[in-house]
């Protein structure tokens, strides 16, 4: 996992509680993305422009539960990108069952 674009839209809190807390898979995930249930890492407030997205992007709606884009993701998306999930890892995520838990962690 790698810092996303808007990285710095999350403050420390949020940062420390994606990188260092377990999320479970929730049971609306689907080859668009995996919804994460766990803890809130809800973005800073101000507007947000859309952007581009990719495959392993780790959107976070108002709400705070991330989303790990996948295969059938959208080609732009509205929320802030915390993180992008690397390529090596992407099918691991991809795989995880509904209530499985996943863990985040910083690569270089």
């Amino acid at each position: 996992m790698i810092h996303g674009p808007h990285a710095a839209r999350f403050g420390g809190v949020a940062t420390r509680a994606f990188f260092g807390e377990a999320f479970r898979v929730a049971a609306a995930s689907d080859r668009m993305g995996v919804r994460l249930e766990g803890p809130d890492v809800a973005p800073d407030e101000g507007e947000f422009l859309t952007c581009g997205v990719v495959a392993g992007a780790v959107q976070v709606p108002r709400g705070g539960a991330p989303i790990v884009l996948l295969a059938d993701h959208q080609t732009t998306g509205g929320y802030p990108v915390i993180a992008t999930v690397i390529a090596a890892d992407l099918g691991r995520v991809a795989e995880a069952a509904p209530g499985e838990g996943l863990r985040f962690a910083r690569a270089t």
